[in-house]
């Protein structure tokens, strides 16, 4: 097969693999039933958790996205719609900006402040950090006031939560230098110098708040946009889906781009790219986003870019996204390679990146980050098919093992003496629109499964096949 291959590629014809040894009916019967047994069929869309919806919800709507340009099965579609529409019925407006959204307060921060109040000594407290940004720790914080009461004597204070004038500990003993103070979780809060009677220190923290977050919507958001971008390019399912399409878009124009418009950050020739929201508990407030999250949102407006009724700006935004991306992509020459960060920003007017000058993307989130290029030259936006085939050379000469038998891949784009990674990723998988290699290895993870857990791997598999060029049968379009 990849002499055969190889011989189109040279005489610069399409790839058309031989027929693939995979039953797509009973393939996508078996992804069917899979999905009918999480919730009823009805995966997380009933959830209004922003997190829940984008991780758990989102890889659902990106399987039936995945069915659906494989098999052209319009099953997929109404899959889709029915989703979205439980998924829109729990948007919500907290905060009465007249934009619905979703919510989550799992990734939020807490934060402390402490201050000397009017007092006779000049004693300091301080918290050993300002903000906490464990989820799971700074979700014990609860959002009181605090008042360290030096009442009796310099030699000992009481803590009193002043929200709810409950006396926390009392009798604490002072011995004039230092104290630390742990009961104002997730924080350790610390008393220095002498002090004198009648003392008093305010403590105030703030508790995680739910936010909204472009990554999550941009992950179920993709599946929706497919929908109404099939539509349109499809006037025979005008009749069942049009009417869903119209509202889909209209939602999506005003109350996700036009939301988001706000954090937009133009970086001129760089490009540009959303900020994460000026909120004190965001992690990060301002900051610009790392890239696999703003590349979600830019994936849906690829999609939708050339749509009728698409915001006018969308087109513009998804160029500079993809702009801002490649201007963040290095070149291996050695291996003839592509690399990068998993973020870049720039901050006092210096460039800046998460885990260190010497880390570089994982697998993982470079799962979500090669779908950007992959859309964008599918879209005809920057990227270049040379461009991709560098991509490839990523996946194949840097990250793959060499071992045919049982591949496994690297955890970075640098590549690692370790080799744990599947080479049927939903996200690299995509490559193999430019290698059918990249098919073959996903091929031999997926088969060597067994088909009590191929199930799962359905949509990725034969999205990859049909991306190879592969030729399936049992398609709905050949019925």
């Amino acid at each position: 097969m990849k002499e055969i291959v190889l011989a189109v590629l040279l005489i610069g014809l399409p790839v058309a693999l031989a027929v693939a040894d995979l039953d797509v009916v009973k393939l996508a019967e078996a992804y069917k039933t899979l999905d009918m047994a999480r919730n009823d069929g009805k995966g997380s869309s009933e959830s209004a958790d922003s997190s829940t919806l984008g991780w758990a919800e989102g890889a659902v709507m990106a399987d039936y996205a995945s069915m659906w340009e494989a098999t052209e099965d319009p099953y997929w579609l109404q899959k889709i719609s029915e989703h979205f529409h439980r998924i829109m019925a729990n948007a919500s407006d907290p905060e009465g900006d007249g934009y619905v959204s979703w919510y989550t307060a799992a990734y939020s921060s807490a934060l402390a402040w402490s201050e000397r109040l009017h007092n006779v000594s000049d004693a300091q407290i301080e918290p050993d950090q300002q903000k906490n940004r464990d989820g799971k720790q700074a979700a014990l914080c609860n959002g009181h006031t605090y008042l360290v009461d030096f009442h009796e004597s310099a030699e000992r204070f009481r803590l009193v939560d002043w929200t709810t004038r409950e006396i926390i500990v009392d009798g604490v003993e002072y011995d004039g230098a230092e104290a630390t103070i742990t009961e104002i979780e997730p924080f350790t809060f610390n008393i220095s110098g002498p002090t004198h009677q009648g003392d008093r220190f305010l403590i105030r923290t703030m508790a995680p708040e739910p936010l909204r977050y472009a990554v999550h919507q941009g992950r179920f958001l993709y599946a929706v946009a497919c929908l109404i971008a099939s539509v349109a390019e499809n006037p025979q399912l005008q009749e069942q889906f049009g009417a869903d399409a119209r509202t889909f878009l209209d939602f999506i124009n005003r109350n996700v781009f036009e939301y988001f418009e706000r954090d937009w950050l133009d970086m001129g020739d760089t490009g540009g790219a959303y900020r994460f929201e000026p909120n004190l508990t965001d992690p990060y407030p301002n900051l610009i986003m790392p890239h696999n999250q703003y590349a979600e949102l830019a994936l849906v407006w690829l999609v939708l870019k050339d749509v009728e009724g698409a915001h006018p700006l969308m087109a513009e935004r998804a160029e500079q996204m993809v702009r801002y991306f490649k201007s963040h992509v290095y070149l291996d020459e050695e291996n003839d390679a592509y690399y990068w960060r998993y973020s870049n920003w720039i901050e006092f007017g210096e460039p800046g990146h998460f885990f260190g000058p010497d880390s570089y993307e994982s697998i993982g989130y470079g799962n979500i980050d090669i779908k950007l290029p992959v859309e964008a030259v599918r879209r005809g936006v920057l990227f270049t098919d040379e461009d991709m085939q560098r991509f490839v050379n990523t996946w194949l000469r840097v990250m793959w093992n060499q071992d045919e038998d049982n591949p496994l891949m690297a955890s970075g784009v640098r590549g690692s003496a370790q080799y744990t990674g599947s080479p049927l990723q939903n996200g690299w998988i995509q490559l193999s629109q430019w290698d059918p290699q990249v098919y073959e290895l996903a091929l031999k993870a997926f088969e060597a499964r067994g088909e009590d857990s191929q199930a799962v791997y359905v949509p990725a598999i034969l999205l990859s096949a049909k991306r190879a060029g592969v030729q399936l049968e049992g398609l709905v379009s050949e019925k």
